[in-house]
């Protein structure tokens, strides 16, 4: 028999979701400030919660300080009613961590790729995955059953239908099979949700970071690989397939020798144009110190003065004109956010890139780097699996009735 709109069950689980986001966006409410606000009875109000208390969603804090005669209980939301295995996986491996349902993460350990066996199967990765879930949960103090979706970003295009990768960086091409979201899903026994990483960095630098009032903005991932994730009317940009904002994939020259080998804008400005770069410099310079430097040696002796360095990156700064300068005319964003292990240290370069911008576009964005550094993608991640959580308390713990968690 179909539903109606009347349906007293269907009225009742609109009421308590409604009640929820409201605790959730406004800890610290009476029942009667619930009634108030919302203009809900004060007994069906006071069904709602005891409900929703059964249900270990909200929990009472304390008496209403502030309401006149009898103190009523006041709430919040349980941010810990269950958990999210939340991961970053990058060049070096997969950084772990566990989130609660406010999106607060705690760094767990990493899987390096250098513990796995050259061709891991999925029963080794499985095996490390669960293992830094279980050390993870144990530091916690609960239960690993306790941790109910996972979340991860991941250097690829990921198509938001099918959940297929393509076009991951080069650099884990060989774990390819391990990766998608199905293997994960098995490895972990658990739903997982897999996104572009740069993508939720955006998502969480619109969040939680220096473009909270942007409307229109561009991320700028700048590290081993190149991405952008975009911000339109605040909301993410995916594209077809979502291959929106694969920037480093842009051919920047062609060879009539190898034409479907172009050199790629990935080589120019990630950590591979820095390696070029750093090569040059020494080959010109014998006597340098920068032979056998890391990218991060850079960083760091540019941010101390060093004059190699600081050379280096005024070189580095010529290659990110033009295709910044491309990108501002086409999309003309309000901001420019530079992140990853090359962009979260834009400081060192900014000065230099407003000036040699400004005249070449329309309009000039600003350009910011990174308030949430290396924790953008975990954030990110965290975000995606915090709004997976509320669907699930929607549609199946207040609609159906399935337990909030394994462990009820």
């Amino acid at each position: 028999m179909p539903t109606s709109i009347g349906n007293p069950q269907m009225i009742r689980h609109f009421n308590e979701y409604l009640i929820l986001e409201l605790i959730v966006q406004y800890p610290g409410l009476s029942r009667a400030e619930i009634s108030r606000r919302t203009g809900i009875s004060k007994p069906t109000v006071s069904a709602a919660v005891q409900h929703l208390l059964d249900r270990q969603l909200v929990r009472e804090t304390g008496l209403d300080s502030n309401q006149q005669g009898r103190k009523g209980q006041v709430l919040e939301f349980n941010a810990t009613v269950f958990y999210l295995f939340v991961l970053d996986i990058g060049p070096e491996g997969i950084a772990t961590g566990i989130a609660d349902l406010s999106g607060h993460v705690v760094a767990g350990e990493p899987v390096y790729w250098s513990e796995c066996s050259d061709q891991p199967d999925e029963q080794q990765l499985a095996a490390m995955l669960l293992s830094r879930l279980h050390q993870g949960a144990k530091e916690l103090g609960i239960l690993p059953e306790q941790i109910r979706f996972a979340s991860a970003g991941i250097p690829a295009v990921v198509d938001p239908v099918t959940g297929k990768i393509q076009t991951l960086l080069p650099q884990l091409n060989r774990y390819m099979s391990l990766l998608s979201s199905a293997s994960l899903s098995q490895q972990l026994g658990m739903e997982v949700l897999l996104d572009n990483d740069v993508n939720l960095a955006a998502a969480a630098e619109k969040q939680y970071g220096v473009a909270r009032t942007a409307a229109h903005f561009a991320y700028l991932y700048l590290g081993e690989g190149v991405g952008a994730g975009l911000m339109i009317d605040d909301k993410l940009y995916r594209g077809l397939h979502g291959a929106a904002g694969e920037i480093g994939q842009s051919a920047t020259s062609l060879s009539a020798e190898a034409p479907a080998q172009p050199r790629r804008l990935e080589q120019q400005i990630g950590s591979e144009g820095l390696r070029e770069l750093m090569s040059d410099y020494t080959a010109q310079h014998p006597d340098s110190e920068m032979d056998g430097w890391h990218v991060q040696h850079l960083l760091d002796a540019a941010a101390q003065g060093q004059p190699g360095a600081q050379s280096i990156m005024q070189q580095y700064v010529e290659r990110l004109v033009l295709p910044l300068s491309q990108m501002t005319a086409l999309l003309s964003p309000e901001m420019i956010v530079f992140g990853g292990p090359i962009g979260s240290q834009a400081e060192l370069f900014l000065p230099q890139l407003q000036q040699s911008l400004q005249p070449l576009v329309p309009a000039m964005p600003q350009l910011k780097s990174s308030a949430l550094s290396d924790s953008a993608v975990m954030r990110g991640a965290a975000r995606a699996g915090v709004q997976r959580a509320f669907v699930h308390i929607r549609e199946d713990v207040l609609a159906v009735g399935t337990p909030v968690s394994l462990h009820n």
